[in-house]
């Protein structure tokens, strides 16, 4: 569609363009309205500027008509000569700020709203965000915010603070046209108005995507569980898998070349197995399929594939998703490490999971691993954990919309395939769902192509969009160990030195102490304490000062107290370190100890008692 097209085409839309006229090449042109702009309207240019073929601030019809013979000319210098196919399109000159608006269809969340920077700042800058097709008033207030541009509307400029909602319902319009592709650029705002002064439009209708989000929440409570593979040789993941799960009820185990093991009575086939909800395969790839119809004949509706070879091999592995429909079946997999659910351990992973707040979903079994070890060294335990291998049939947006609880989701993510249906999850989920992504590179988005078979996707979109919907993103892949989340941290420190470097990696939700908080305050500590947050009771501290902070503190409205720790001569780090086993807090308060031999008593006290610490700062704030 050339310009004129789509300015009428946007007007039938209720958008706001400029007034304008169209003329032939050789028409005398006649307009009633002025500073105008002049372009060239032709198939045969695309990007009109760089070819000289606009011409802007004409003030007079004189003006006008020189403006035309000039653009004639640009083109002839770039080999573009004008014929009777060609048109002049003559508008109305608009002055403002420079916007811009766009509709792209990704492979991964379909069709997406882009908002920004205009003008030439658009390519320059970058300062855009993405917003879901889908999205509320809220998730687009919030994916604006994440412009710098946005500063327009929330402190204004050159006296004059612009009205965000002229954004946001020209956003709900586009969310309306389900066009392949719309660019708007630039968009002019003024007090009161946005007016469209240039657009490219694609209007080929997108293809949408549909998939049924799946309903799993017996995922989560199995009862009776069937583990076909189990195996008797140790560096078999059969043997790992019965070994985790050998003193757990309800476990009934499958090999036709064993009687027994660990203690427990061997079914040789899939047929002889009581009623199970849940199995985990740990078969030869071959043997999948058949195996995952018998047990639906079993009335299994749970199947956790541990086997690999299938897509990230490049084999089929459509058949899964097949399978699950025709059974409505339930299927984690392939190529993943298990699952623990409701005490059942069912991975070839760490042996002495804890039970806990966290809910972990893994795309990489590896990852899972790691996080796993370094949980249970430090005391650190799961609701439920879930590695969702190749996503053949369930994935991520199933897993979220399913879970009826309440506490935090932490996601390791290295591609989705239904990004709608991920956004449409976390939109109406009740726990916070907090992510780590991985393929934020282009050497990474290839490495995590070729290990999942997942696109890994725009990482600067799947940010924004998530961000928009709320989900946090976190930064360091240890924090997807935590269930913790805060907004106001009050950092308690014996040096100054750290408690700056905690300050500056939780800036934006340092807690900001009352007149009231530093009164109770200036009652505790010596006079040359800092007066801020973060509250440095000086490097003499004794057991006893940081313990009337504390009880002080406590009683502030922060979300956490960190409490840094660090081994000067006056220092006594172990009684330190009791009093966050003897005493009792109504704020959440992490200890972090600072150094080596000198805190090596207090860390072990803590860790004796199961309270959580830390003892690197970046660590420290890995969950924020």
């Amino acid at each position: 569609m050339v310009e004129s097209e789509i300015y009428e085409w946007l007007e039938g839309k209720t958008f706001a363009v400029p007034e304008y006229k169209v003329f032939n090449a050789d028409e005398k042109i006649d307009i009633g309205f002025y500073p105008a702009v002049i372009k060239i309207q032709s198939p045969k240019v695309i990007h009109k500027s760089d070819v000289g073929g606009v011409i802007t601030n004409v003030q007079n019809a004189g003006d006008l008509n020189f403006a035309r013979q000039k653009i004639i000319h640009n083109l002839n210098q770039h080999g573009i000569f004008v014929d009777g196919d060609d048109k002049f399109i003559v508008s109305h000159m608009c002055k403002g700020i420079e916007l811009f608006f766009g509709i792209v269809n990704d492979p991964v969340f379909e069709r997406v709203i882009v908002f920004g920077a205009g003008g030439i700042y658009t390519e320059l800058f970058k300062d855009v965000c993405f917003i879901d097709s889908e999205a509320t008033n809220e998730e687009i207030t919030r994916a604006i915010l994440q412009t710098k541009i946005s500063v327009i509307f929330t402190k204004g400029f050159r006296g004059i603070k612009y009205d965000i909602n002229l954004v946001i319902n020209l956003v709900q319009k586009l969310q309306l046209l389900n066009v392949q592709e719309l660019d708007l650029n630039p968009v002019m705002l003024q007090p009161g108005r946005l007016t469209i002064v240039d657009a490219r439009l694609l209007n080929a209708s997108a293809p949408a995507i549909h998939r049924d989000v799946k309903h799993v929440p017996e995922i989560f409570t199995p009862v009776n569980v069937a583990i076909v593979g189990a195996s008797g040789h140790p560096d078999k993941v059969g043997y790992a898998i019965a070994k985790n799960t050998a003193a757990q009820p309800g476990v009934f185990f499958v090999n036709p070349g064993l009687d027994t093991l660990f203690d427990k009575k061997v079914f040789h086939t899939i047929n002889d197995l009581p009623a199970v909800d849940t199995a985990v395969l740990a078969i030869p790839a071959a043997g999948v399929e058949k195996a995952i119809v018998q047990l639906a004949i079993k009335g299994a509706k749970n199947i956790i594939v541990i086997t690999a070879g299938f897509k990230e091999a490049g084999h089929d592995e459509s058949f899964l998703a097949l399978l699950a429909e025709k059974y409505n079946l339930n299927i984690i997999g392939p190529n993943c490490l298990g699952v623990y659910l409701n005490g059942f351990n069912l991975t070839f992973g760490a042996t002495g999971v804890l039970g806990g707040q966290v809910n972990l979903f893994s795309q990489s079994g590896a990852i899972l691993a790691e996080i796993m070890d370094k949980a249970a060294e430090k005391n650190i335990g799961f609701e439920n954990i879930i590695s969702v291998g190749n996503m053949a049939d369930v994935d991520f947006g199933d897993l979220i919309n399913s879970y009826k609880g309440v506490n935090p989701l932490n996601l390791y993510i290295e591609g989705i395939a239904h990004g709608k249906n991920f956004l449409r999850a976390i939109r109406k989920s009740k726990s916070p769902v907090r992510i780590y992504k991985a393929g934020q590179t282009e050497a990474a988005r290839k490495a995590a192509f070729s290990h999942t078979g997942n696109l890994a996707g725009n990482f600067n979109m799947f940010c924004g969009l998530l961000k928009s919907v709320g989900a946090s993103l976190v930064k360091d892949i240890n924090g997807l160990m935590y269930p913790y989340s805060f907004n106001k941290i009050l950092v308690v420190t014996n040096a100054g030195g750290p408690g700056t470097v905690l300050s500056d990696l939780v800036s934006n939700k340092l807690y900001q102490l009352s007149d009231d908080d530093l009164n109770a305050l200036n009652a505790v500590l010596p006079e040359n304490w800092s007066k801020n947050n973060p509250v440095d009771i000086i490097g003499d501290a004794r057991p006893e000062r940081f313990k009337n902070v504390l009880q002080v503190a406590d009683n502030f409205n922060a979300d956490a107290i960190y409490v840094i720790v660090t081994p000067q001569f006056m220092t006594d780090a172990y009684a330190i370190s009791q009093i966050f086993t003897t005493a009792k807090f109504k704020t959440k308060i992490f200890p972090v100890l600072l150094g080596g031999a000198a805190v090596k008593e207090a860390k072990k006290h803590l860790q004796e008692n199961n309270i959580p610490f830390f003892d690197e700062l970046n660590e420290a704030v890995c969950f924020l």
